[in-house]
């Protein structure tokens, strides 16, 4: 019995971290950056802040806190900056999304996607 329990938790579990992928819809496209004090808004630079924030909400269930990868790939500085040479064309994978990668642009809005993209490009933290 204990091992059904335990079944039942690790599928609660994987199918948070693929909700948290950012899948489904999302009518109201809430703005992470709404709840933020103006100075660490997007909109003043793209503040680390923020790109963590985005992250810690719409990319960890995929992507790991460190950026290892649990149902998506390593994003983790080395390979990520291999990968993607320039912030746009990473902006443009978020944005637009690709494969299993959902698009984002229903989600997040411009600003948040730069600071998100300059979080990962900065080495998670």
């Amino acid at each position: 019995m204990r091992a059904v329990y335990i079944l039942l938790a690790v599928s609660l579990l994987a199918l948070a971290a693929v909700a948290g992928c950012g899948g489904g819809t999302d009518p109201d496209k809430v703005s992470v950056t709404s709840a933020l004090p103006a100075t660490e808004s997007a909109a003043n630079g793209g503040s680390i802040s923020t790109g963590k924030s985005v992250y810690l909400q719409r990319c960890v269930g995929c992507h790991g806190v460190d950026g290892s990868g649990i149902v998506g790939p390593d994003i983790r500085p080395n390979k990520v900056l291999e990968k993607y040479a320039s912030a746009e064309a990473m902006e443009a994978l978020v944005r637009d999304g690709i494969g299993e990668m959902p698009e984002f642009a229903s989600k997040l809005n411009h600003d948040e996607i730069v600071a998100v993209v300059a979080y990962v490009r900065g080495g998670l933290g």
